[in-house]
């Protein structure tokens, strides 16, 4: 099997082909090269398992009546608005099979030696314990809080032979770190 994967710039907001070409074009884009080749349409994959929509749910006034999943799925179906939703669906990153591929893709990384976990000097809020980075941040992005502390969690990294980058999802700007 063949897979073409085209994202955007534009995660959310308003998208447009000419200037400000997003996740939904490349997804759309996709679909009509699928056509093309005379393949069947895919469920389009959205990103949602993020501290962005963990904080949007938490300060909407109806998180009480309106779940997660129920927010997110509204939020993913006006992104193609005005038009429909593709017939082919939507898939979330929580989705079970998302997370069944997710899960054997990191097994087989971590198998080969591509990704190791190691632990590494992290920075917490003290407030929610929320990890912040490797450095003196601007703050929690899940509280707001402005301190933090110092501790060491498992994180995962790419292993590159003898050297390892680590993940930049625990690190601040600009990227990932080198140790060797």
């Amino acid at each position: 099997m063949s897979i073409v994967y085209f994202n955007g710039p534009v995660q959310n907001g308003e998208f447009s082909l000419a200037e400000r070409p997003g996740k939904a074009v490349g997804i759309r884009l996709a679909e009509a090269l699928n056509r093309l080749l005379g393949l069947p349409p895919v469920p389009h994959l959205w990103n949602t398992v993020t501290l962005a929509g963990d904080v949007r749910h938490r300060d909407a006034a109806d998180r009480d009546e309106v779940g997660r999943q129920q927010r997110e799925t509204r939020a993913l179906k006006a992104k193609y608005a005005p038009g429909p939703v593709p017939a082919s669906g939507l898939l979330t990153d929580a989705a079970p099979a998302v997370v069944s591929l997710a899960m054997e893709m990191i097994r087989a990384l971590l198998a080969d030696g591509t990704l190791a976990v190691r632990e590494s000097a992290v920075r917490l809020c003290a407030r929610c314990g929320h990890m912040t980075g490797t450095g003196a941040a601007d703050g929690c992005r899940s509280c707001g809080n402005g301190v933090t502390r110092r501790a060491r969690r498992a994180s995962t990294v790419r292993s590159t032979g003898r050297c390892s980058i680590a993940s930049t999802s625990t690190l601040p700007a600009p990227g990932p770190r080198r140790t060797c």
